[in-house]
């Protein structure tokens, strides 16, 4: 019986966890630009936007045509034309023709067709078959709207322009992606050492808490001096619990940063970050500096950039589009005819036969309000593309102003909360010889620990804070973030 209930468990439940893998900053880059979801939605993305160029181009392609058909007609014959034809009363006729050639449009707007019709024909009223064949050209050029190369490769230009904006969204997701893993990565840090720290007071604690207990038993102390390092225990045994939960949530923001995720057993893989935390020094840039770096680097500016690009090309394009159309048109033909097809064919290309036409197309609607209001909508949507840009620009200021300072400012802090990591120390230690000496409470020490466990935690969380705000520097000016860390 034990034997088939040991055969029904999973096999992934006999399977010890997995070790926690040691990981650097650097290993944290690599792994999010293999695996982040946003990097590879944004390159599937840049994908569907290169096609779609070779989409637009096919507009400007050749297209070959042909077609063949046969046909076969009998009709009554009466009158005259029935007595004096000698072929009854009906007649037969049998017609087979084709064409074939080449059409297409060029950048200007022009179309072009060129092609070679044929028919063979043979009528029952007369004595022999006809074959007739004919070499036709037409060629049509928009001289206002809808010419020249602006207005017909509005189309072509707006695929390339999302394509660079797909490229740039690549760049965009990376940024962002590296920035939130590079965080996850110090939080999980952050967490594992605060962890670590209330485990240290929660031993802290315990210790003190067998020594009271001794003395209480030989009568050196009172009762509430134990009954006060319980309490204490308590208290730290929830905020331990607390700081293991905050490790196993870091963990998970962790996993969902770098790994793909495609297997359940990703989700058991834990990290050890064994990447040092910086040393907190100022950084001597200007943000002006910073800033000039941003208008040239930063993708979130390169895409409103091709937007107001876009914007600006959809304007001119409406305001060529209000002009009244004006096309020149001109047709040309050599036509030849013979018994037989074979033979109507080659005297078309000695043009003894040629015809030819051209002229010119105007047309312009009443009012023109379609094409004007057009014209008026793109004007705003680029003045809106304008606005936009400059207030991005303000944006990315204000955030490279902030970066900067947050970097000086956490330096700074970090020396603080170290300090004051030193001088709890200190003050602890001369509590417990006033402890041993006798001169001094469970309580005071206590509150002592307590003091100094505040310390630590104060600065392990403003290093974290100051290698993010590092990566946050690097990132503002759409640098890579590994650049700040190494």
């Amino acid at each position: 019986m034990l034997t088939s209930l040991l055969l029904l468990i999973s096999p992934a439940l006999l399977q010890e966890p997995a070790s926690p893998m040691p990981l650097r900053v650097e290993d944290v880059v690599r792994l999010v630009q293999e695996n982040g979801p946003s990097i590879r939605q944004a390159q599937l993305s840049a994908l569907s936007a290169k096609g779609g160029v070779r989409e637009a181009q096919g507009a400007f392609d050749p297209v070959f045509f042909a077609d063949v058909t046969y046909s076969y007609l009998e009709q009554p014959l009466s009158g005259i034309f029935s007595t004096f034809s000698g072929i009854g009363d009906e007649s037969e006729s049998t017609v087979v023709s084709a064409s074939q050639g080449i059409r297409g449009m060029l950048q200007s707007g022009a179309t072009y067709s060129l092609s070679l019709k044929e028919d063979d024909s043979s009528f029952n009223y007369l004595p022999e078959d006809q074959a007739n064949a004919s070499l036709n050209f037409s060629f049509t050029q928009p001289l206002l709207r809808g010419g020249w190369s602006l207005t017909n490769t509005q189309n072509l230009i707006t695929a390339r322009i999302a394509q660079e904006k797909a490229q740039t969204g690549i760049q965009q997701a990376n940024e962002e992606s590296v920035q939130a893993a590079v965080n996850a990565y110090w939080d999980l840090a952050l967490a594992l050492e605060d962890a670590d720290v209330k485990a240290f007071g929660l031993k802290m604690a315990k210790e003190l808490r067998d020594v009271t207990q001794a003395r209480f038993q030989v009568g050196a102390v009172a009762e509430v001096e134990v009954v006060q390092t319980e309490a204490d225990i308590a208290s730290r045994t929830d905020a331990l619990l607390t700081a293991e939960n905050t490790v196993q949530v870091a963990q998970d923001g962790l996993r969902l940063a770098i790994l793909g995720l495609d297997s359940a057993g990703d989700w058991e893989q834990s990290f050890l970050p064994i990447s040092a935390l910086p040393e907190a020094v100022s950084v001597d840039l200007s943000w002006e500096d910073a800033f000039q770096v941003a208008l040239l680097a930063r993708s979130s500016l390169k895409q409103l950039r091709l937007d107001l690009e876009q914007a600006r090309l959809n304007w001119r394009v409406a305001m060529e589009n209000t002009k009244p159309k004006l096309d020149f048109v001109t047709t040309g033909n050599s036509y030849s005819q013979s018994e037989r097809w074979q033979q109507s064919v080659h005297p078309i290309l000695d043009f003894n036969f040629p015809g030819y036409s051209a002229g010119f197309v105007f047309e312009i609607p009443f009012g023109n309000d379609q094409y004007r209001g057009t014209q008026t909508r793109t004007r705003y949507a680029k003045e809106l593309a304008e606005r936009t840009y400059k207030d991005a620009e303000h944006q990315v200021a204000s955030e490279v102003r902030d970066a900067v300072r947050s970097v000086n400012y956490l330096s700074a802090r970090v020396s603080a909360t170290a300090q004051a990591t030193r001088v709890a120390t200190r003050q602890l230690d001369a509590e417990e010889r006033r402890l041993q000496e006798g001169v001094s409470t469970n309580f005071q020490l206590l509150q002592f620990q307590n003091d100094l466990l505040t310390a630590k935690t104060a600065e392990l969380g403003a290093r974290t804070a100051y290698a993010k705000a590092l990566a946050q520097l690097q990132s503002v000016q759409g640098l890579s973030v590994v650049d700040g860390d190494s």
